[in-house]
């Protein structure tokens, strides 16, 4: 009795195995028979709902089985999307990259440039790590600008473009204090020069104007430096770093004077050696 008790179990779970996995296929098989119409509002469904990789599952068989369909963009957007707002971001610029390169004719593009760029942006690491991502960033949103110079959107462009050259700036300028710090004076200098031409309009530049008057003076340029101060104070006559700039130019007026001085000494001694050599010759 109990023996047959262990079959009948066992064979009814065995029967409840064979027709899930019947009713499996059978339900697979329908969803494979969609349509691309079919396949794209699965998708949306849910996209809308959040359910963001089932979304993409959907998309993805779009566009590889309906790659021609017009709605063949529109999954490979929202895919993108999907990744998107799962903070896959790598993902997602690859995926709005695949539509900005293949399909060229889609209305979408603007969209989807806009959104490459915005996914590097969101990569952009804190200013002291490797600024790759930022770079790339920068070169998106300049692309969408230049294509699409009419677009809403373009004003928000060029804000973050702002925003990612204060980053830039910021790196190099806190570079240029670092070799500062260890009296790498020749480095320092290239680095305030740095930030200095390329982000000449970031809130860092005129910082940068004072750390390379501080770097030529500790490398006793002074001339240079009192060049590099003149330009600083036309350039930014309202810095609040004015204070910090005066005393440096008494500084520099003060090395200045002392070394006119040396060469004057340095000038009557040699005067002084002239006139005991023409005496010692008269004699």
């Amino acid at each position: 009795m109990k023996q047959r008790l262990v079959l009948t179990v066992t064979t009814a779970i065995l029967l409840s195995l064979i027709i899930s996995m019947l009713t499996g296929c059978s339900r697979q098989q329908v969803v494979l028979d969609l349509s691309a119409e079919e396949r794209f509002q699965r998708g949306m469904r849910f996209y809308e709902d959040n359910s963001f990789t089932r979304a993409i599952d959907e998309f993805r068989i779009l566009t590889r089985q309906f790659s021609g369909s017009e709605l063949a963009d529109d999954a490979q957007y929202h895919m993108a999307m999907s990744y998107f707002n799962l903070g896959e971001f790598i993902l997602a610029a690859n995926e709005f990259e695949t539509l900005v390169n293949t399909m060229s004719a889609s209305p979408l593009l603007p969209d989807a440039q806009f959104k490459l760029a915005l996914s590097f942006f969101n990569l952009s690491p804190r200013h002291d790590l490797d600024q790759q991502y930022t770079f790339n960033a920068i070169d998106e949103l300049q692309t969408f600008i230049d294509f699409f110079p009419t677009h809403e959107r373009v004003p928000e462009a060029e804000q973050k473009i702002r925003e990612l050259n204060e980053k830039l700036a910021k790196k190099q300028y806190e570079n240029g204090r670092t070799y500062m710090r260890m009296r790498y004076y020749r480095a320092a200098t290239r680095y305030f020069e740095l930030v200095m031409e390329r982000y000449h309009d970031t809130q860092y530049a005129e910082h940068a104007y004072i750390g390379k008057v501080e770097a030529l003076i500790e490398r006793e340029q002074f001339e240079e430096a009192r060049q590099t101060l003149q330009r600083f104070l036309q350039q930014f006559p309202n810095s609040n770093q004015h204070d910090r700039a005066r005393t440096l130019e008494r500084r520099i007026a003060s090395s200045l004077s002392g070394q006119e001085n040396n060469d004057e000494n340095e000038d009557a001694a040699g005067r002084s050696e002239v006139d005991i050599f023409s005496n010692q010759d008269e004699a």
